[in-house]
Order: structure tokens, then sequence, then C-alpha cells
């Protein structure tokens, strides 16, 4: 038997690391980013939910032409909760004063941020959570208070 030989033997004793590291590259580099692609439509779904509940909140104060938290409030967690998302995770800043009059011809601002999830790990459950705000400014009619 010269130096460099093996025994048959020893080959078939590697040959099962390759299988045991290919899985473990596996798990470690694929897992990650699996998680990362399924979470990215629920972020997408609640920041366009977001605007959706800006832009009704900012419509429906403009048409009543009253700054009104408790109805937007309200509106906000209806629209939410009609879109999957818990009214919870919504709060709405309006751009007004409560219980005044809007101006005709001017412009009410609604601000609408909506908590995001992060990352649903199996077996471990939620890590993270961030927030997403949209904005929105609604026109006045300018004619609204004339007969």
């Amino acid at each position: 038997m010269t130096c460099g030989a093996r025994r048959r033997g020893d080959l078939s004793r590697e040959r099962g690391f390759v299988v045991v590291e290919f899985a473990a590259g596996i798990a470690l580099l694929v897992l990650p980013v699996a998680l990362l692609v399924l979470a990215l439509p629920s972020w997408a779904e609640r920041q366009s939910v977001a605007r959706v509940v800006a832009r009704e909140v900012g419509r429906t104060l403009a048409r009543d032409g009253q700054c009104a938290t408790g109805p937007s409030r309200r509106l906000a967690a209806v629209v939410a909760t009609n879109h999957g998302v818990a009214a919870r995770d919504v709060s709405v800043t309006l751009g007004c004063t409560p219980g005044a009059a809007l101006p005709a011809g001017g412009v009410v601002a609604v601000a609408v941020t909506v908590r995001e999830p992060g990352l649903r790990v199996p077996g471990i459950g939620r890590v993270g959570q961030w927030s997403f705000t949209a904005r929105h400014a609604e026109p006045i009619d300018r004619y609204a208070g004339a007969p």
C-alpha cells in the first residue's frame, strides 16, 4: 500500500457529510430569504390600507365640513377592519381643531399610522414590528356653505 492511498472504508464514511452540509446551508441561507419574501405582501397590503383609510377619512371630513375626531376614528376602524387589519393597529391624526368647522376652500390634512408586524418565524412567533404613516390632504369645497 502506498502513502497516499486510502482504504475503501475511509471513502464511505466521508460521503455522508455532504448531505448534512447541504441541508444546513439551505436552512441557513434560503430560510431567512423565504421568510422575508413571505412577509413582503402583508407589509405592502398594510401600507395600502393606511392610504385608503387616510383618503376616506379626509373625504368624509371635507364633505361634512366639521372636524370630528370620534366619527373619524370609527370610520378608520371600520375601513381597516374591512380590509383585514385590526382596528387597534390603526391610529388617526387630524390636521384640524376637533369640533371646529372647516373653512370653505381650505384643505383638511389626515395622517394614518398602521402598525406593521415584523417577520413571522415558525416555532418562534412574531419578531419585531414597525409602523407606516400615510398622509392625505383633501380640499374642502369652496362653495360648501353657499345656498
